[in-house]
């Protein structure tokens, strides 16, 4: 006789409850069954699953950004609305930033830019900051000016 399984746990193995789950439609289902069981929460979120679920659910696209504004994918792409909800919640013109207007975008990934802004005359020293704009936070990156030649002759 099989041993009862803990309380909130199916009586199935994990790799039968991670084919069963990752046939649900969208991955807002997925977030809902790891809220509703334990044993579903475990499946879903190791690391097996996560690479099968997202091998069939690719990031969506959500828009393109140019230098001075976001153009949000628009219907009947089937994230419009997601891209939509975006452009309405995050600043992409980074007015949260001191100084808004005379940043550059340098580079952007995972929802987060790096920003620089020349502070003299010259394009040595410009201060770098990190920043999310849909959250409207920034972190400042120290920058070093480079280091001054040694003389070992003497």
């Amino acid at each position: 006789m099989a041993s009862p399984s803990p309380a909130g746990d199916p009586p199935f193995h994990d790799d039968l409850v991670a084919d069963i789950l990752i046939r649900l439609p969208t991955l807002a289902d997925f977030g809902r069954a790891c809220v509703s069981c334990p044993a579903f929460r475990r499946v879903i979120t190791s690391h097996s699953f996560l690479r099968r679920l997202h091998a069939l659910h690719p990031p969506s696209l959500l828009g393109t950004r140019t230098s001075s504004r976001f153009y949000p994918a628009e219907p009947p792409h089937p994230s419009a609305a997601a891209a939509r909800a975006l452009a309405d919640a995050a600043d992409f013109t980074f007015s949260f930033l001191p100084n808004p207007g005379s940043w550059m975008v340098r580079d952007e990934r995972g929802g987060r830019f790096v920003v620089d802004r020349n502070e003299g005359g010259d394009d040595t020293f410009t201060t770098i900051a990190v920043c999310d704009p849909l959250f409207r936070r920034y972190v400042y990156l120290r920058t070093w000016p480079p280091p001054s030649r040694i003389d070992r002759t003497s």
